[in-house]
């Protein structure tokens, strides 16, 4: 089963943990490492080392933010950034596991909550696992929802396949109750419809929903309506459907399987045939992969992006 990482707004699911690339943001979000933190650590301990974009971002994969998880817990428990930022991941697993902080069977840093969603993704429990979502969402607000736990769940998820923690089926059954939670919210919202609506699909080769039901929901939250259009979108339908709806904006997914020098004519070749008033959102981990795009094609490969992008639609 071909997985591809989650995590702009625009495209998202779980997968195998070696597939994900994390930017910088969301790397502090979910280890509470702040950039400038990270920085230093590099400069001067020689870890994280992240992957460079042609852009100069600096991207990590999953092994580099569980590493940073236990380091986060390390500091959490007295030890000092340089007594373990330069040890080995199974030192500071061990470091932990002494101080019983890592749990002895699976080695793994997995918060309760998170736990409670996997035990009732494998006893295929709906009413538990959809319960968990919805408190924790009235119990957030929708950004810290989408931020501390639709976005961690989904790393998690993907980590326990990669782990033969859980098997293809309970990983669908987790990202269905996900899907379901989040039209629920949108729904939720009542009417919406202010100003022109936003189109999301996305492109031949990148199959996932999951980004563009977040997307929907913040743009939602927003007071605009969306139409999502699913995955695997030909260029053709992307494009009438935006005219025949006169879409304020066009919301494309690309995840790093997708992100080819195909993906970015297929991009070039919707931004030609858009109307100049309706704009073109990239979203996705393979957003930024994408070279010789139009200058107008916007990277939205954050949820901060996506609202930003949103205010500058005005009404």
């Amino acid at each position: 089963m071909n997985r591809s990482p989650d995590r702009g707004p625009l495209e998202a699911g779980s997968q195998a943990a070696h597939d994900r690339l994390w930017p910088m943001g969301a790397v502090t979000r979910r280890t509470g490492i702040g950039e400038h933190t990270l920085r230093a650590w590099e400069r001067r301990f020689g870890f994280p080392q992240p992957v460079r974009l042609p852009s100069g971002h600096r991207r990590y994969t999953a092994d580099q933010v569980r590493h940073l998880l236990l380091i986060a817990e390390a500091l959490r428990c007295g030890y000092r950034a340089g007594d373990v930022v330069p040890l080995a991941v199974e030192r500071v697993e061990e470091l932990l596991r002494q101080s019983g902080r890592v749990d002895e069977a699976s080695g793994e840093l997995v918060p309760d909550w998170a736990q409670r969603i996997l035990e009732a993704g494998r006893r295929f429990d709906r009413e538990a696992l959809a319960g968990e979502l919805h408190h924790a969402s009235a119990t957030l607000g929708l950004a810290r929802f989408l931020q501390e736990r639709i976005e961690p769940i989904l790393v998690e998820v993907g980590n326990a396949w990669a782990r033969g923690d859980l098997e293809i089926r309970h990983e669908h059954f987790i990202s269905e109750v996900i899907e379901d939670t989040l039209r629920g919210l949108r729904s939720s919202l009542g009417a919406v419809g202010a100003g022109r609506p936003v189109l999301l699909a996305g492109l031949p080769g990148e199959p996932h929903r999951m980004g563009l039901q977040i997307a929907a929901l913040v743009i939602a939250a927003a007071g605009r309506s969306a139409t999502i259009l699913g995955g695997n979108t030909p260029v053709a339908e992307v494009v009438e459907a935006a005219i025949a709806l006169d879409a304020a904006a066009v919301g494309l997914s690309v995840g790093p399987s997708a992100a080819s020098a195909d993906a970015a004519a297929a991009v070039a070749d919707i931004r030609r045939r858009l109307p100049a008033r309706t704009r073109l959102w990239l979203g996705g981990s393979g957003a930024r992969a994408l070279q010789g795009l139009p200058v107008s094609v916007q990277v939205v490969d954050s949820l901060d992006r996506l609202e930003r992008a949103l205010r500058a639609l005005g009404s």
